[in-house]
């Protein structure tokens, strides 16, 4: 006998509720949120959030764990990187950005999103380890690469901490860019950001690494 859950209608009911769940938590937050007000923007009865998801919380991390299933793209895979650190390390950094600016999200992800990085909650988890963790330690060994330093030196979690916030900001400040920055009013793509963070921050670990050793990286 076939498993009801994997039918096509009881799918699209639960992919509704999990859109609906988003909007509705990301407007209110997790504790103002209702289900009746989730069940009656998606569509769907009362009893489907127990069938699918037993209750509100489980509703709550499966939103989240949608969203790491999705963000998870934006890790170089080990064959996307090759050449020396320093050819790596842009590798890395322009697959990131193009992934990251490329990747085309609601409005209320984003604003979930920063609700949960300001107030973490259990369901970040699975984006920790799906996403967080698997991209910073892939930098970090990068960056220790090139510093010739631990990969976990304090220099070496502030530089890889450094790169990414280059990159989320630009991420979410772009339609903003005309009016902060000025000199960028034609909103530099994915390649050019990424081509500029590279370069900068190669910089940057090259200085630190002459000023830590004279001797390392002297050309």
């Amino acid at each position: 006998m076939a498993n009801v859950k994997n039918n096509s209608a009881t799918q699209e009911t639960r992919r509704r509720l999990l859109n609906a769940a988003g909007e509705v938590f990301a407007d209110r937050g997790f504790h103002a949120a209702t289900i009746k007000e989730i069940t009656d923007r998606a569509g769907a009865s009362l009893a489907s959030v127990n069938y699918h998801f037993q209750d509100k919380a489980e509703l709550y991390a499966a939103v989240l764990r949608r969203i790491a299933e999705e963000v998870a793209e934006v890790v170089p895979p080990d064959a996307q990187l090759t050449g020396d650190a320093a050819e790596r390390f842009g590798q890395f950094i322009l697959y990131f950005c193009r992934r990251l600016m490329g990747r085309e999200k609601p409005v209320w992800e984003q604003v979930l999103m920063a609700r949960e990085m300001a107030e973490p909650t259990d369901a970040l988890e699975p984006l920790y380890e799906q996403v967080m963790r698997p991209l910073t330690e892939k930098l970090s060994a990068l960056i220790a690469e090139l510093l010739g330093m631990p990969p976990a030196d304090r220099a070496v979690g502030l530089a890889a901490a450094s790169v990414i916030g280059q990159c989320v900001y630009y991420m979410r400040h772009r339609n903003l860019f005309s009016r902060m920055h000025p000199q960028l009013s034609d909103r530099p793509d994915a390649d050019q950001l990424a081509t500029h963070i590279a370069a900068f921050s190669l910089a940057g670990i090259r200085a630190h690494c002459r000023r830590a050793n004279p001797e390392h990286l002297s050309g």
